[in-house]
């Protein structure tokens, strides 16, 4: 990998430019004519549990059901498929680079756009996530897979750890103690629009 100028903007002064330009970007990338190995999936099916944490089983088990059907047929293209804040580089209040290829694959545009959604509710809300889904399917003229959507937000469970606040460093402070209401309310989100 080459040397990019920028550095992580975890804190923006204007959060919907950013959400903007973070739409934006992954639509540019999903119109690439790249090849590349089929994606795989990071769930693993046969660990999912309704989490002791939560006051909503019910959703989490509907989630959980939702994954027998299988992932739905549908466009295939090249995706990142690690697609986050932390892998994406700002200079002057723009997108300079993107970082980490390392899984670049071919897949369906919905998981680079629900893993991206995972990670917005992890550290910042789920009406960011739901931002970001609204300003992706505008740009691309796509319509997210909810299926792929709770595929990506259960790769949560069995749970996130303290990997976070080393990634964010000293830039953001990473608020554990709401993070499963966050993930919650955004899994909530993609079941509603099963």
């Amino acid at each position: 990998m080459s040397h990019l100028p920028g550095r992580m903007e975890l804190n923006p002064s204007s959060p919907d430019l950013w959400l903007e330009q973070f739409a934006a970007m992954l639509v540019r990338i999903h119109n690439l004519d790249v090849r590349a190995p089929e994606a795989e999936s990071w769930l693993n099916r046969e660990s999912l549990l309704v989490p002791t944490w939560t006051r909503r089983p019910e959703l989490w088990r509907d989630a959980i059901a939702l994954m027998d059907e299988g992932p739905p047929r549908g466009e295939q293209t090249f995706i990142h498929h690690d697609y986050q804040h932390f892998n994406l580089l700002w200079q002057r209040g723009r997108i300079s680079g993107v970082v980490d290829w390392v899984f670049g694959s071919t897949g369906s545009p919905s998981m680079d756009v629900g893993h991206c959604r995972l990670n917005l509710a992890v550290l910042y809300s789920p009406d960011h996530a739901r931002r970001f889904l609204d300003l992706y399917e505008r740009e691309s003229g796509r319509t997210i897979s909810p299926w792929w959507d709770t595929h990506q937000l259960l790769v949560y469970l069995p749970g996130w750890g303290e990997f976070l606040q080393v990634q964010a460093g000293h830039r953001k402070t990473v608020d554990f103690a709401g993070m499963h209401d966050r993930v919650e309310e955004t899994l909530a989100d993609a079941l509603r629009r099963v």
